[in-house]
């Protein structure tokens, strides 16, 4: 999908396609909704539809949770345009109706009962589709639909448990998966035909928007569910004996464990990054642009072993890790060393961490260190955060177990005689006790080895993202968002991937307080919003805490005035107006901003608008839905005469 010439400044709208509704859809918002959204799209001026990853997720909400790097989620298939669908044409007028009046997406109910009247359909016409010439060509077309049929018909046989439990077909052979394919034939069609219809409804929906000169930005997550197709089926790419998350930051003390497998890049590197290159494939059916999810993945990942459960213990991969030679020949005893990454402590000092606990505490979890009395480590079955929590004990006792299991300076790697810093290394109790000399010559070391690495990770982000960059001619964006190495902005700059500018958080954070960047000081490569779909939207951000609306309001926007106590329609227009003046080439704000430019459909509760909370699970997340049809939104001509303002002016600015 070629973007096509960009002869102007670019602006656009993200929004999930779940969050869509209609006359037509059933439920949730489908791919052909994306063709009147287009239409009240190009009303506005809006040249680019931004939407979130649109792969099957099974019944799983979060549309990060995919089960497939290819498949499509099928709940948003239309249904009553499917061939055969008249016959059961009550169940879903029902379905719509049963619905039609929710304010949120019943996500996990929604799918499971549209894949029920899919099979009906199925079922009823089975004869004719099992001879469709159309459907066999695609699917000799699509090499990684056999796989993923068998994977999908599979798991529904096993009650949806993921496949490291099932009783057998754990690790799957071509063989055993061209052998399941005939054996259970009919069910495997009915996945591998969802997947057709699916793709068919959405190139039809980005075709039309094609010919209105609307461009489809999508979303390609960096990681795969370790329940997917693509695990259990290419089982030598993935990594299972870590997994991927965030370090700690100023939102999550203890980081964040995302779950997903980390990829082992030295496999994929040997067979030319092709599982890469055709997921891309795939994906420029459908999108002028998309969105690397988490670019700075590529450049390193957070990996945590899988016995943990929280980010904390996890390190940099590729890191260079701190080697045994190399605190030895600082004068480090092996003994030092070993209590660096597993402190021995006395009861005293376990007093801080568990109080009036510590006697019960170190009989049950801790033993004496080998060769002293009064000297305790966890035992080894408690030396991991998953034997912790999954104790019996109040959580504050939980918590303290935690604190100890955290307290040391390195967390070790492998092979053995490697060590990677412990995030806090430079705030916990166990260096305080060494001897001032000794903190003095871990410091220096510990800081050398973290400037060490910004040319092994510019080296790995420019080796993975030439791939990524260079296989299509989809417009490359990314989400660089986070603890950015110094080595980011200078590998998306040379490969032109335009990086990332949230209003709220494009801060100088080194600069004595901290002011915000000016719009017009945004890279010319970039994408600016001003909320994205783990944040609050413009309304959300105006009522959190820790906001100070004065200093956004004056120093940023510029205002003499003082900040309102809440936003109007005509102070979220100020907002926008202030962020369509960015220097970059897009500007994407979320739709929920787009709605708070008129008093039509102002939420009651602004948190109500949030897609999603990072590190909170709830049908809160993942069930956002438009207060407005889009019938309803076409009528509101006068919020599409705002807009219009909006992007009529970025539009007639000039490009230099």
């Amino acid at each position: 999908m070629r973007f096509g010439d960009i002869s102007c400044f670019q602006s656009g709208v993200a929004v999930p396609v779940f969050s869509l509704h209609s006359k037509d859809s059933v439920g949730i918002g489908e791919f052909l909704d994306l063709v009147p959204f287009g239409d009240w799209a190009k009303k506005c001026g809006l040249n680019v539809i931004q939407i979130l990853p649109v792969n099957d997720t099974g019944y799983e909400s979060s549309p990060y949770s995919a089960r497939s790097a290819f498949a499509l989620n099928p709940a948003f298939i239309r249904l009553q345009i499917i061939r055969g669908a008249e016959a059961f044409d009550s169940d879903i007028k029902a379905l719509q109706k049963k619905y039609a009046g929710t304010s949120k997406v019943h996500y996990s109910d929604i799918a499971r009962e549209k894949r029920e009247i899919l099979r009906k359909i199925f079922d009823a016409n089975y004869t004719q589709l099992n001879r469709n010439v159309a459907l066999s060509k695609w699917i000799e077309a699509n090499p990684w639909v056999k796989p993923y049929a068998v994977y999908a018909m599979l798991k529904e046989k096993n009650g949806e448990a993921s496949w490291r439990s099932w009783s057998e077909d754990r690790d799957p052979t071509a063989l055993r998966i061209s052998a399941l394919l005939r054996k259970s034939h009919k069910d495997a069609l009915f996945q591998c035909w969802m997947q057709f219809e699916a793709e068919a409804q959405f190139k039809v929906a980005s075709n039309k928007l094609t010919e209105m000169g609307i461009r489809i930005k999508g979303d390609i997550p960096i990681l795969i569910n370790e329940d997917s197709a693509d695990v259990w089926c290419n089982r030598q790419y993935f990594s299972l004996d870590d997994r991927a998350g965030a370090p700690p930051d100023m939102y999550s003390y203890s980081g964040q464990n995302w779950g997903f497998p980390t990829y082992r890049w030295d496999v994929l590197e040997q067979e030319d990054f092709k599982w890469w290159r055709d997921r891309l494939a795939q994906a420029s059916k459908f999108y002028h642009a998309y969105r690397i999810d988490h670019v700075l993945g590529f450049f390193r990942i957070w990996a945590i072993p899988q016995n943990q459960r929280t980010g904390i213990l996890g390190h940099f991969s590729p890191a260079i890790p701190v080697s045994l030679s190399t605190l030895t020949s600082a004068g480090f005893k092996k003994e030092t060393i070993e209590y660096l990454q597993n402190p021995n402590m006395s009861k005293n000092q376990l007093r801080a961490f568990l109080g009036d606990a510590t006697d019960a505490c170190v009989s049950k979890y801790f033993e004496l260190l080998p060769g002293t009395n009064d000297r305790y480590i966890l035992k080894p079955e408690f030396n991991c955060e998953s034997a912790v929590l999954d104790t019996a004990e109040e959580q504050w006792i939980k918590d303290g177990l935690l604190k100890v299991l955290w307290n040391r300076i390195f967390v070790p790697g492998t092979p053995e005689g490697e060590y990677y810093p412990y995030w806090y290394w430079y705030n916990t109790q166990v260096l305080g006790t060494l001897p001032q000399e000794e903190q003095k010559k871990l410091g220096e070391i510990l800081h050398a080895n973290e400037a060490a690495q910004d040319s092994l990770w510019y080296a790995n982000g420019k080796k993975l993202l030439s791939v990524l960059a260079n296989e299509t001619d989809m417009v490359v964006c990314a989400e660089d968002l986070g603890a950015v190495p110094h080595c980011v902005p200078s590998v998306l700059g040379e490969l032109s991937i335009n990086s990332l500018r949230v209003e709220r958080w494009a801060r100088n954070w080194d600069a004595p307080g901290q002011p915000y960047f000016e719009v017009s000081e945004y890279p010319r490569l970039s994408v600016a919003t001003t909320s994205v779909h783990d944040s609050s939207t413009i309304l959300g951000l105006w009522q959190e805490d820790g906001f100070d609306r004065n200093f956004f309001w004056k120093n940023h926007m510029h205002m003499a005035s003082e900040a309102p106590q809440a936003l109007t329609p005509d102070m979220v227009e100020a907002v926008m107006r202030n962020i369509y003046k960015a220097n970059s080439l897009f500007v994407i704000p979320s739709m929920q901003d787009y709605l708070a430019l008129s008093s039509s459909w102002t939420p009651k509760d602004p948190g109500d608008e949030r897609v999603n909370t990072p590190g909170t699970v709830g049908p809160q997340n993942w069930s956002y839905k438009l207060p407005c049809s889009l019938e309803e939104l076409e009528a509101n001509t006068a919020l599409s005469a705002t807009i219009s303002k909006l992007t009529d002016e970025r539009a007639r600015r000039p490009l230099r």
